[in-house]
């Protein structure tokens, strides 16, 4: 099946959404069980997402308040380039580790990091996100790159190759 169908198949089958931070998504799952978070906030334990990155598409530099899953279900590679808590840069990829030496299939992001993600080979990648606790869209929030220099400076080189490969400052 051609790339285009495969994408279109996917969106209409799972009727995918655009995502503010890019690429396409719907959530699927939800807890019923409901926890209480930092600040007496109450809300479900997890939920999940599939999500579609095209080639031509990014996912923005944002972050959030709950651990996220990201798990490789098609496609090609995602690199997924992320600001830890104590400021280290670090990139992983994931994708089909029976085909991708350095890719997992599930790459987890700690609550807080900063994190983006773009796919580096294949015309798209399917994923699922799971977060624990539940995303809340009050606790996401996407960077500009003029932000980021200006508060990860000793990062400035990482960024700025992030940024030149995909000929845009977000």
């Amino acid at each position: 099946m051609q790339t285009e169908k495969i994408i279109n198949k996917l969106i209409k089958q799972y009727n995918l959404k655009p995502h503010v931070e890019g690429g396409l998504y719907i959530r699927h799952y939800e807890s019923k069980e409901d926890i209480t978070r930092d600040g007496n906030i109450k809300c479900k334990s997890g939920s999940a997402i599939y999500y579609l990155l095209d080639k031509n598409t990014l996912s923005k530099f944002h972050s959030i308040s709950s651990d996220e899953l990201w798990h490789y279900y098609n496609g090609g590679l995602l690199e997924i380039h992320i600001i830890t808590k104590d400021n280290n840069y670090l990139i992983k990829y994931l994708g089909n580790s029976l085909i991708y030496e350095n890719a997992c299939f599930c790459i987890p992001v700690e609550k807080g990091s900063i994190f983006a993600a773009r796919v580096i080979d294949g015309d798209y990648v399917f994923a699922g996100c799971s977060l624990h606790p539940e995303f809340q869209i009050n606790d996401f929030k996407l960077y500009e790159y003029n932000e980021l220099i200006n508060t990860y400076p000793k990062l400035k080189k990482e960024l700025d190759n992030f940024f030149k490969i995909n000929n845009e400052k977000m």
